[in-house]
């Protein structure tokens, strides 16, 4: 099983579910509401995709700033493990994603 972020411009992120569902519930307990509840209903019914479309353009802006704190609290967070290291350039990648903002490539 998978979970991906969709963005708007059909680039997307992709990662095993234990860590896409991780993800969605740091960032749900960071994010202010109706931003919390969607990406905890996310999680909560494993629905395994979350689309930046169906968000609006200040959720999105949430989205970026909270992601762009994700592989600092990872950091913190995440126990040594053998995998630690593999998560952690994934969560960095999704923050490069963002962070990038919308593709021109179409």
């Amino acid at each position: 099983m998978a979970g991906t972020v969709f963005l708007e411009d059909g680039r997307d992120w992709s990662t095993s579910s234990s860590i896409f569902y991780w993800t969605l519930d740091a960032l749900a307990d960071r994010a202010s509401e109706p931003l919390a509840e969607i990406l905890r209903e996310i999680s909560e019914y494993n629905l395994g995709m979350l689309s930046l479309d169906d968000l609006t353009p200040e959720q999105r802006t949430e989205l970026v700033g909270l992601v762009a704190d994700l592989p600092t609290t990872a950091r913190a967070e995440l126990p040594q493990s053998d995998g630690r290291d593999a998560i952690l350039t994934q969560l960095d990648e999704l923050a490069a994603l963002l962070a990038a903002g919308p593709s021109s490539a179409g």
